[in-house]
């Protein structure tokens, strides 16, 4: 009697664990060698993100979890796995910021992006106590707006140990709202001890691409990069920049920040019109001016390009040769009151080359 209910128990224990990763069905599959507690606390720890598992029912993805590592190690390493499968199913098709998230109960998203070492796991917890907890690291939206959330497991640090994998609901988080999510605020955060409380201030489209940028997965996938991300930038107001001395402060403030005063900035495509005769521009996959800069994506790099710099790309992206160019910049500034207005030209070509914007042709 008791062989049978042996094998029954450990089928039960290695049934695949399917999560919601950013919209996408992750399946886990459990390798024979991984013992029922190892297999129970991962379990566990992704009950945040938990779906109902049917084999009917494809996985976007599979992410197998073996015994190769002890069980701190791979819990910690089965979230990477999980959270790259993700963004690799999502490349192309959303926005996916690097940022903690919450929601309020009608469903209103504020997202908190900044790099790594930040304090976005620390603002999360913080957040979460007390808001719709979203996500700890990664923001995933739709051009509509629409926000898929990301309730994986959350990394506690201990001493002398790997971090342990906690599930949100473990550590205290609030579930998320009944009601769709939706990005109402796209907020930048700096932490400064210094600060004597949290402030909020406006940022200006070509400074906020600029450090948007880095903290997105992806970008490049996405179709016209730039005019999606300044689209969705003019439809939720405007991003804005959070400096706060302690995690402890923000709570109070996301009403004030889901409700910041919303900015819309006039901007335009500036994108390549055709060939140019003498310079290569395809390095180039977007660019917008907003008023007088100009914002390209090269290479996966945002560049903004200010003073002469946009009417050189505006006349460079129409097809104009070097005298056409220099002709449009003595026509847009005047003549330089000293120096050559051709070497002033050429020497700020050249820091375009040298920025990978463009090259010149043989």
């Amino acid at each position: 009697m008791t062989a049978p209910a042996a094998s029954a128990q450990e089928n039960a224990a290695r049934t695949p664990l399917d999560v919601s990763a950013l919209g996408a069905r992750i399946r886990l599959t459990f390798a024979n060698e991984l013992d029922d507690t190892t297999v129970d606390a991962i379990r566990a720890s992704w009950q945040g993100a938990w779906l109902p598992y049917d084999a009917a029912i494809e996985p976007d993805e599979t992410v197998p979890v073996s015994g190769a590592l002890d069980p701190d190690h791979l819990a910690e390493s089965l979230t990477v796995q999980v959270t790259l499968a993700a963004l690799g199913r999502r490349s192309g098709e959303m926005l996916l910021f690097h940022a903690c998230g919450v929601a309020d109960p009608a469903g209103r998203v504020a997202a908190f992006v900044g790099p790594s070492g930040r304090g976005k796991t620390t603002l999360s917890r913080a957040l979460g106590a007390q808001h719709g907890y979203v996500s700890d690291e990664t923001i995933a939206l739709r051009t509509d707006l629409s926000v898929e959330p990301y309730r994986k497991p959350l990394s506690v640090v201990r001493e002398g140990r790997p971090k342990a994998q906690v599930s949100p609901e473990d550590a205290g988080l609030k579930p998320l709202p009944h009601a769709p999510l939706t990005l109402t605020a796209l907020v930048l955060i700096t932490r400064d001890a210094e600060h004597p409380s949290p402030s909020i201030e406006q940022v200006a489209f070509p400074e906020a691409i600029a450090e948007l940028a880095p903290q997105m997965s992806y970008l490049a996938e996405l179709p016209r990069p730039l005019q999606t991300v300044a689209e969705l930038c003019d439809r939720i107001g405007g991003v804005v920049r959070l400096t706060y001395p302690d995690a402890s402060t923000v709570p109070p403030i996301v009403p004030q920040l889901l409700d910041h005063t919303r900015v819309h900035e006039e901007w335009e495509p500036a994108a390549v019109d055709g060939e140019n005769p003498e310079y290569d521009l395809s390095a180039v996959s977007d660019a917008i001016r907003c008023g007088d800069r100009v914002v390209v994506l090269a290479q996966r790099w945002v560049h903004v390009l200010d003073g002469i710099a946009p009417t050189i790309w505006d006349s460079l992206r129409a097809g104009r040769g070097l005298d056409g160019v220099v002709d449009d910049v003595i026509a847009e500034f005047g003549r330089p009151e000293k120096g050559d207005p051709r070497e002033l030209v050429l020497s700020a070509i050249d820091q375009l080359i040298e920025s990978g914007v463009l090259s010149r042709k043989a």
